[in-house]
């Protein structure tokens, strides 16, 4: 989804400074929800996001070692149990993406941007914040400017689901570059300093990054409008 926004820039004309409105794309957003082409229990390395920007995911310790699989909302046999995710089809959908089967172990999420972003924000379902391993649970949400390696920005999220089990719960974070590009993220889950099983991501939303549009120095406007003034007055003079 875009829109024309308009930049007033300035020509030098015979008459002096003139001012001219010229479109310039605004920043675009993209979308993945998993709603769309998936089958429950399918692994998944990379989407297609609404705006054409690749996403690829992966899962695993502290770096991606495997895919992650489609979860179908209320009647997957994957993630945490047979009906997850029922009560907040409403806000989900009919698919998520998990980490895996239960008692498979805990996973955590990495996912890397083909174009890069400014800001992300995602659903995390069934973060627990007391019931697996006595809590509390933590999402270390960290971005970077490359695949994984150099940390722009990093911050915990704190879970919601105090008892496990139905109705799951959905924490939703959303993090910044602070004005950096986003090439990848990743999602370190711990609760009580251990992984947590069972978690599901949803909803990914970003905004597509723009680097920072330059602005002539106070000096060198003056100087143009000097140049123009001047240039009017000579035209006057012949």
């Amino acid at each position: 989804m875009t829109a024309n926004n308009y930049l007033i820039g300035t020509v030098i004309t015979s008459a002096g400074l003139v001012a001219i409105n010229s479109p310039v794309q605004a920043a675009s957003m993209g979308v993945v929800d998993f709603e769309s082409g998936f089958s429950d229990r399918e692994l998944v390395n990379s989407v297609t996001a609404s705006n054409g920007n690749v996403l690829t995911f992966g899962i695993g310790d502290q770096t991606p070692t495997s895919n992650p699989e489609i979860a179908q909302t209320g009647g997957q046999t994957t993630a945490f149990g047979p009906t997850d995710g029922a009560s907040l089809q409403s806000e989900i959908g009919n698919f998520f993406l998990t980490d895996g089967s239960s008692g498979s172990g805990a996973s955590n999420y990495f996912i890397e941007f083909s174009q890069a972003v400014s800001e992300v924000s995602i659903d995390l379902l069934d973060l627990d914040a007391l019931f697996f391993n006595g809590g509390p649970g933590v999402a270390t949400v960290t971005v970077y400017s490359d695949s994984f390696s150099t940390v722009i920005n990093s911050q915990d999220f704190l879970g919601s689901n105090p008892t496990g089990g139905n109705p799951e719960t959905i924490d939703t974070f959303s993090i910044s570059g602070n004005s950096n590009a986003i090439k990848s993220v990743s999602i370190i889950y711990s609760v009580n300093g251990r992984g947590d099983i069972g978690t599901g991501i949803d909803n990914i939303t970003f905004t597509q990054f723009e680097p920072p549009k330059s602005t002539p120095e106070p000096a060198s406007i003056l100087g143009l409008l000097a140049f123009g003034t001047a240039g009017a007055s000579m035209l006057k003079r012949k």
